[in-house]
């Protein structure tokens, strides 16, 4: 099974777009979203209307879930809490359901699909950190977790039950009867440095793990921002990839 795996789009058609013009020439069996389908962009219904078409396995982030009043946006920064409550002004009826409908966690064969992570992942905890990824570890009965929420691409293998290693490099080859916390990183809004969209791509026939990264049209992402009042912040954060 080969699956293209993406998280964190934030309302940004530009960056699913490109994404659906790789994936169509791109062999694969299913394509994964991992939430935070909507806040911070300017085109949550298009998005929506996207990946409720053509993707197969879709789970909600905190955004989502914030955005269609399951959980509260008192939490969020005011750029957040202020986006949030344009997207909830916006926002269709039937692609709220459709939020409101979405699971925030989803476990297939040997797989855990999660937005934040597989420890508490209604609380929305960060995966940054070793004693993170132990903590994490020590839940996970699949072999696989996979997740989003931090923007940053990167893959924790279990060594010991107190130890871990962060594995480096664009392509990963999974060993047999380990344990993986891996994050997708962020299709929408990068925060490692790179503003360049990222997905991954995983064959659990061949164990490889691969992160792609691809160019989109920014410029009129950042321009769709600021024309609908967003807060500029969001725009120029692109550009840097932070």
């Amino acid at each position: 099974m080969v699956y293209l795996i993406f998280s964190d789009v934030h309302s940004n058609l530009e960056a699913l777009q490109a994404f659906f013009e790789i994936a169509q020439k791109t062999p694969h069996d299913r394509l994964v979203c991992l939430g935070d389908i909507v806040g911070y962009g300017a085109d949550p219904n298009p998005v929506l209307d996207l990946i409720r078409k053509k993707v197969d396995i879709i789970l909600a982030g905190n955004h989502d879930q914030a955005v269609c009043g399951k959980i509260s946006a008192s939490y969020f920064n005011p750029y957040a809490y202020n986006a949030t409550l344009w997207t909830r002004k916006v926002l269709s009826e039937e692609n709220h359901e459709f939020l409101r409908s979405l699971p925030i966690y989803l476990e297939s064969e040997d797989i855990v699909w999660v937005h934040s992570s597989p420890f508490e992942p209604e609380q929305w905890h960060y995966l940054n950190s070793y004693e993170d990824a132990i903590e994490n570890f020590g839940v996970l009965e699949a072999e696989l977790g996979f997740m989003g929420h931090t923007h940053k691409p990167l893959v924790f293998e279990e060594v010991s039950k107190d130890d871990v290693k962060l594995l480096k490099g664009s392509t990963v080859k999974l060993n047999d009867h380990t344990k993986y916390l891996i994050n997708v990183g962020s299709l929408g809004q990068p925060r490692d440095g790179n503003p360049e969209s990222c997905y991954t791509r995983f064959d659990s026939v061949t164990r490889e793990l691969n992160f792609h990264r691809f160019s989109y049209q920014l410029e009129e992402t950042q321009r769709k921002i600021l024309k609908n009042g967003l807060p500029p912040f969001f725009a120029e954060r692109l550009s840097q990839g932070r």
